[in-house]
């Protein structure tokens, strides 16, 4: 595989076991873990380059894209943004408000109330609102 070296001495070099070794020259290696894969591409010669999407960092897009996983009706950052500091809620959208307040992480719905958040609409009065619609839903856990 690798300059003709055993699999036991190419396992030592890059810190992998003889087996992964084995299976990756027999095509049966069935799941690499991040260590492994940088491992393996280092031994092909390959290089790459991880960035942040900045999308994933936003915790608003991290929540509508989770609300909006189960419906067809998508949310988009921007309505999330525009409901949560609106304290409306259209019909449509209140069963994703609900998967909002009943299953995304709590620290991910705060850091979205905070990214909404302006001087003229603070985190604060977005909060309230939204303990009364988890109380009006019966969500199951607290806000």
């Amino acid at each position: 595989m690798h300059a003709g070296l055993p699999q036991s001495q190419l396992a030592r070099l890059y810190g992998l076991s003889r087996a992964t070794i084995s299976q990756l020259e027999n095509g049966t290696l069935n799941d690499l873990g991040l260590t492994r894969l940088v491992a393996v591409m280092e031994i092909l010669g390959i290089e790459m380059e991880v960035s942040h999407s900045p999308s994933l960092t936003s915790a608003l897009s991290v929540a509508a894209r989770r609300i909006s996983t189960s419906y067809r009706l998508v949310v988009t950052p921007d309505q999330l943004a525009w409901m949560l500091r609106s304290d409306l809620a259209p019909e449509e959208y209140q069963p994703h408000l609900v998967a909002l307040l009943d299953e995304t992480p709590i620290p991910v719905v705060l850091q979205a109330v905070e990214e909404v958040a302006t001087s003229e609409v603070p985190a604060k009065k977005i909060i309230c609102p939204i303990r009364q619609l988890a109380k009006q839903w019966t969500v199951h856990r607290a806000i």
